[in-house]
């Protein structure tokens, strides 16, 4: 059987919606970064990084909540001997995003783990929400629900680089919480591996969760129309 159900579509409510962010980090998105090799021909391929950028303005633009959560490692973690997961245990062998302590900005401008410069207009704008680091993939780690919660957000809109790890965890936490989520196809980009491609595998697995997935044009459409309501 092949799964061709539709949902009823989400409405977009200005009020009640948020745009949830991810790894916005120079690892990511710089070619620079020690990511950005994973990642880089999807990132090109769908034009990611243009596409996120597009979301924040619209979202600045038109005052919704926008809640970033990104990834950072201090020394301190590097204490872990639990045996971790396989991209874990690559990225612990490169400079991956860490910081030089939780309370220390100390080398953190323009590192690894700083946001691109054209992205701080947006997400160090005094509104925006950045959380607390996410340690792994998942939000589990983080306060990222208990922003949106005390925002009365129900509705989010999500992007990120790292579409088939980080976000789709997120993406799962957010479900299970009770929120309506709407996925960007073309705001995500994702690594291969000999299994196959991670960018595939998130789309698959966004169509059996999400409540929408939608291109970065149809998503900026639906923002205005909700903020002009």
């Amino acid at each position: 059987m092949l799964f061709t159900h539709r949902n009823p579509e989400m409405q977009l409510d200005k009020e009640r919606t948020a745009l949830v962010v991810a790894d916005l980090q120079n690892d990511f998105l710089s070619e620079e970064g020690s990511y950005y090799p994973l990642i880089e021909d999807s990132l090109k391929a769908h034009g990611t990084a243009e596409h996120i950028e597009q979301l924040l303005k619209c979202a600045q633009e038109n005052e919704f909540f926008v809640v970033h959560s990104p990834h950072y490692y201090y020394p301190t973690d590097g204490q872990w001997v639990a045996p971790p997961g396989a991209i874990a245990d690559y990225l612990a062998g490169v400079d991956f995003v860490r910081r030089a302590d939780p309370v220390s900005l100390e080398g953190f401008a323009g590192s690894g783990a700083d946001y691109p410069e054209h992205l701080k207009k947006y997400l160090m704008d005094g509104r925006t929400a950045n959380t607390s680091p996410h340690k792994g993939m998942s939000s589990d780690s983080n306060d990222l629900i208990k922003q949106l919660r005390l925002r009365r957000v129900e509705k989010v809109i999500m992007a990120g680089p790292v579409g088939n790890l980080c976000l789709e965890a997120h993406m799962r936490d957010i479900f299970e919480a009770g929120f309506e989520i709407a996925m960007v196809r073309d705001a995500v980009s994702a690594g291969r591996n000999e299994e196959g491609d991670g960018y595939q595998a998130a789309m698959v697995n966004y169509r059996f969760i999400a409540n929408a997935v939608w291109t970065t044009e149809e998503t900026v459409k639906r923002m205005k129309a909700a903020a002009a309501a």
